[in-house]
């Protein structure tokens, strides 16, 4: 497996089809989930016989992303066991869906150690959900976005085109400054990956939305379509000294842009305690488990 190349928002017209195709409804399978990724983590990707690879080098291991495509999933295991054999490094591959585990234990299970990432786990929410905040288990959210209203009462949601694009790089260069992205390299590299989604927003499926007060953008996101029935969130952002303006980003994004979709995939926590607070205080629908296999010696 030769000819690795660097992920590039180029590739997006030749890489999509093939996840599009196969249908694997997880964040790590959204081309701009990668593609963000790849500012700070180097991601390279190659296609074989149909078939997507993709890697990054870390703690001495390639981690490589499931590979989706038309070579039988074992196949395409074996040809990632042989490209690291060739660089001599560890192995271990991520967001293996339920079915991939079930190969990977039949074919290899006696080669990998195979275990639920409970920190890259996929929080699934219905739109109707979102976009209604209906019932008791939504009150909080509610209350947030009555309070918001009451304090901007002259808000205005705006969808993300070529015409107002710059406003929502300035929000985001004015967040960075706020949350001192500089002094983090996860948050710089993040920086990078959206500039470059909002400076080609055009020329692929990404569709996203602001809202605006008095003074300017609040909030904004981005999204991409997993399939015909889900959607990616890819960034969601907003001032967090302004009550309410998460909510009503999130809220006004589901009602507006995304009533196509069945389904909102909010990606994962990373681990991180204050973000699996905020996604289980959103009550998804559904906690999708995804696994990691790994081989120490090859």
């Amino acid at each position: 497996m030769n000819n690795f190349k660097k992920l590039a928002i180029e590739d997006f017209e030749k890489i999509d089809p093939i996840l599009k195709k196969h249908n694997v409804e997880n964040c790590d399978h959204c081309f701009f989930t990668m593609l963000i990724w790849s500012f700070r983590h180097h991601v390279e990707y190659t296609i074989v016989d149909g078939t997507l690879f993709m890697r990054t080098l870390g703690d001495n291991s390639y981690w490589y992303l499931s590979p989706v495509g038309e070579l039988p999933f074992e196949q395409a295991v074996q040809l990632i066991i042989e490209d690291a054999k060739k660089n001599r490094y560890r192995i271990k591959i991520f967001a293996m869906d339920e079915n991939q585990k079930s190969v990977m234990e039949q074919h290899f299970g006696n080669l990998f150690e195979i275990v639920a990432d409970r920190d890259t786990f996929d929080y699934i929410y219905k739109t109707e959900d979102l976009s209604n905040l209906p019932g008791k288990n939504y009150q909080k959210k509610r209350n947030h976005c009555s309070r918001f209203e009451r304090d901007n009462p002259e808000y205005t949601f705006h969808i993300i085109t070529a015409d107002n694009v710059e406003k929502a790089k300035e929000f985001e260069r004015e967040w960075c400054c706020r949350n001192n992205c500089d002094e983090s390299e996860g948050l710089y590299s993040e920086r990078k990956g959206i500039i470059e989604i909002l400076d080609h927003i055009e020329k692929t499926d990404v569709f996203g939305a602001f809202i605006e007060n008095r003074d300017g953008v609040v909030a904004f996101t981005l999204a991409s379509p997993i399939n015909d029935n889900m959607v990616d969130i890819i960034v969601e952002k907003a001032f967090h000294e302004i009550t309410g303006a998460y909510a009503v980003i999130n809220r006004d994004f589901a009602r507006n842009c995304l009533q196509q979709y069945q389904f909102i995939n909010r990606e994962d926590d990373m681990g991180q305690e204050n973000l699996r607070k905020a996604k289980l205080a959103n009550f998804p629908c559904e906690i999708r488990t995804k696994y990691l296999a790994k081989l120490d010696v090859v």
